[in-house]
């Protein structure tokens, strides 16, 4: 291999500094090759800076006539040593077998630095005899796929981080795109309603996809709107099921935070409510399907015990009773009695058992909803998952949540991220897992995105968000480069990959849903 540079600085067993031999071109993303111990360790180049031994003050001090300048340029003939180019290259380990080892000693100084092959390159970043990999782009500057193990980006969970409009959720279609031929459920709460083009094929390919895209419209909500953009796109209607929780199914503890965010909770009403809900739901696993009123009987009578004597326990018992009406009455995401329709179409209660055993793309369109109902229908129907997880009766399952900052939060209230945390912790134990898609790293609460063992970031400009990635993302050694990403590129991270990749992700299969209008002059 040809020697393109000699190392000049090793501050750590991480990266070391290079000086390219006159002549040696490179680029941000090259990948060199130097040699620890008498083995080849494969190293990439993060960042080139050009420096200029001119600025030194003690030879400024001499530049006070031309003739002197003139004799340092042209007589000593040292002005090409005073500019000259440095390059870091981080360190990413020694093919050795199938697996890639990370050198335990600095690369020494005056070590020499070479060029790689492709055949190289390609044998280094080729995936590994044990697991089960697809490929979602190419390495940066070459042609060789870059492959991710898709179990442990499922079980171990991933977060996908970026800043609005650097291609999250395009990126998140090719994810689910590969992993579907896998045969797994897919699970995607779709807050914008962008995903359901995933119904519709863009190549060869996408037909496979495009078969396995179920839709489900979230709740008694308008969606003309969204129907009309798709077809006059797509040239196709969209396919949809409506459905709706029962209201039997919320966990006690949500609809106490529910009813007392909205409409707030004395210690008597709390009291009867904790009784008469225990009372009314005590059927087992399923629920029952009836009336809200005939719910809401039941939990009066089974909660009246409860209340104070007199006439401040009838005040209690009315004033639950108040709540609990407003609250299923007005909430969209219930069904409120048997057979409900909403502008003709059937209302269905959620399945969750059938989301967990039919390996298809299930696709939660919830963009009708305002935040506090986006949030109550994902906290009912991550509980269920859970819940039919621990049975055991379940495939392998990965949950997206799309905007995942505004269910688990950093700060502030929401009632789905105890639920989000629980399968965060637990879920993989169960063959649940979770990928959190956000704009906002710094909004997203810190102990759940922690459980994300693949960190895949896109471009990302905020200084705090990347002083946040600085802390969160281990296997990142610099995370300003995230600064000068385009659409097409993202960084990948974690144990999912042998190293951290900078990677060109692949074309999709299906068509995207979320491009962003362009502006158009009218005519």
């Amino acid at each position: 291999m040809a020697k393109i540079g000699v190392v000049v600085k090793s501050p750590s067993l991480y990266y070391y500094v290079f000086k390219p031999f006159r002549g040696v071109e490179l680029d941000v993303g090259s990948f060199v090759a130097t040699e620890i111990d008498g083995v080849r360790v494969i190293s990439r180049v993060v960042a080139i800076r050009h420096r200029n031994a001119v600025v030194d003050p003690r030879l400024i001090a001499h530049f006070d006539e031309e003739s002197t300048v003139k004799e340092i340029k042209e007589t000593l003939g040292i002005e090409e040593a005073l500019y000259y180019t440095e390059a870091k290259a981080v360190v990413l380990g020694a093919r050795s077998g199938r697996k890639i080892l990370k050198p335990q000693k600095p690369v020494k100084p005056l070590s020499y630095v070479y060029s790689t092959t492709p055949e190289e390159l390609e044998q280094f970043f080729a995936p590994g005899e044990e697991g089960t990999y697809i490929p979602i782009g190419k390495i940066k500057g070459t042609s060789i796929p870059a492959y991710i193990d898709a179990e442990r980006l499922v079980t171990h969970h991933c977060a996908i981080l970026a800043s609005t409009g650097a291609g999250k959720s395009y990126l998140a279609g090719v994810i689910v795109e590969r992993l579907s031929a896998l045969d797994i459920p897919i699970v995607v709460i779709d807050p914008h309603g962008e995903y359901s083009s995933m119904a519709v094929p863009a190549t060869e390919e996408g037909k496979h996809v495009s078969e396995k895209v179920r839709i489900f419209v979230v709740g008694k909500t308008d969606v003309t709107h969204l129907d009309q953009a798709f077809k006059k796109r797509y040239g196709i209607p969209r396919t949809y099921t409506r459905i709706g929780l029962n209201p039997r199914s919320i966990p006690l503890r949500t609809l106490e935070k529910i009813l007392d965010l909205l409409y707030g909770l004395t210690d008597a009403q709390r009291r009867i409510l904790e009784e008469g809900w225990q009372s009314a739901t005590s059927y087992g696993e399923r629920q029952p399907l009836t009336s809200v009123e005939e719910l809401i009987k039941e939990v009066l009578e089974g909660g009246k015990h409860a209340a104070p004597p007199g006439f401040a326990g009838e005040m209690s018992l009315r004033g639950l009773e108040g709540r609990l009406r407003a609250l299923f009455y007005t909430s969209p995401v219930f069904i409120t009695r048997y057979g409900e329709t909403y502008q003709g179409e059937p209302i269905k209660l959620i399945d969750p058992e059938m989301y967990l055993t039919t390996p298809s793309i299930h696709i939660f369109d919830i963009s009708g909803l305002d935040i506090l109902d986006q949030q109550l229908f994902l906290a009912v129907l991550l509980d269920q998952l859970y819940r039919v997880s621990t049975l055991r009766k379940n495939l392998t399952t990965l949950l997206i949540i799309e905007e995942a900052h505004n269910y688990a939060p950093a700060a502030g209230t929401s009632v789905a991220k105890s639920y989000i945390a629980k399968i965060a912790r637990e879920g993989r134990k169960f063959g649940l897992g979770l990928c959190l898609i956000t704009q906002r790293p710094t909004k997203l609460d810190p102990d759940v995105v922690s459980q994300a063992m693949t960190q895949i970031f896109k471009r990302m400009i905020n200084p705090h968000d990347l002083r946040y990635v600085a802390t969160v993302a281990e296997h990142l050694d610099d995370p300003r480069p995230l600064r000068t990403l385009d659409e097409a590129e993202a960084v990948v991270t974690g144990i999912s990959v042998p190293v951290p990749l900078m990677i060109v992700v692949d074309q999709r299969w299906t068509q995207h849903g979320g491009v962003t209008p362009s502006i158009r002059r009218q005519v």
